[in-house]
């Protein structure tokens, strides 16, 4: 079981047109930690999600000034499942959160060097999420640290779970309590956009709205919840080759939920 923890890291790999567009994601979160270290007593990140009102269009412009979380190859956690890869511009991301009085926003910048849509369509509820250029969110939101996420009585599923969102803005909620209910404004909506490079890779962007609902009716200002997110990558077809995490035990990062980190939903002033 493999588990290496997110320092403050490294800016994010891409100067070009792309880049110009997501100026606005160039702050870096401070590191801060949770009161609960993981179970080897390394210390659990914490984020602090700042109440910050977003407009869904998958333009990163009005997320300037949140910070944002850096994850590379060399900072992250792959997954045990698939492959690895040392190369930042092969697959790394950033990504930051914040909220507001109904709902917690989460986006996402990917550098990608092949984009890869094969197995996924666009309006999909139900899509192979896994198997396409997608990101995953995980949401503990009742905090009790899980050993299995998926449990066969899906007691988890009420709480939380897994939120996935591909490039070409197919979705699935399958293993969460709301399954088939992306789009639905009192679930969780996200928006997605694709960045073309001049050296043939790409940059995604992703914007999620997740609601209290799916976290219980539970979750919302001052309190916490766990949360990771991991990043899937296809680069030649059928099944991915890459998921990267923020925070997870490998293999199976999406399984254990106190491999997690930890959101602090900060009240508004």
């Amino acid at each position: 079981m493999t588990h290496r923890p997110s320092l403050r890291l490294l800016a994010a790999v891409a100067a070009s047109a792309g880049a110009l567009l997501l100026a606005s994601c160039a702050s870096t979160s401070r590191q801060r930690f949770a009161s609960v270290p993981f179970p080897d007593s390394t210390p659990r990140p914490l984020i602090i999600a700042e109440y910050r009102p977003i407009t869904l269009d998958g333009d990163l412009a009005d997320w300037e000034g949140v910070p944002f979380i850096d994850v590379t190859p060399q900072t992250g956690v792959f997954d045990g499942e698939s492959q690895s890869t040392d190369c930042p511009k092969d697959l790394s991301y950033r990504f930051a959160l914040c909220h507001d009085n109904d709902a917690l926003y989460v986006a996402v910048r990917v550098v990608d060097d092949v984009l890869q849509l094969d197995d996924t369509a666009a309006g999909e509820t139900h899509a192979k999420a896994w198997m396409d250029d997608a990101i995953e969110v995980f949401i503990d939101g009742n905090l009790n640290r899980a050993p299995h996420a998926r449990s066969a009585d899906r007691a988890e599923y009420s709480s939380g779970g897994e939120f996935s969102l591909v490039a070409n803005g197919a979705a699935t909620s399958n293993c969460t309590g709301w399954p088939d209910s992306f789009g639905k404004p009192d679930h969780w909506q996200g928006a997605t956009a694709i960045h073309p490079q001049a050296d043939g890779s790409v940059v995604l962007t992703y914007e999620y709205r997740l609601t209290w609902r799916v976290m219980g009716g539970i979750a919302g200002p001052d309190s916490r919840i766990g949360f990771t997110i991991g990043v899937q990558d296809d680069d030649d077809g059928g099944n991915r080759d890459h998921a990267l995490y923020w925070q997870g035990f490998s293999p199976s990062c999406w399984k254990d939920e106190n491999g997690w980190g930890e959101v602090f939903i900060k009240p508004a002033k």
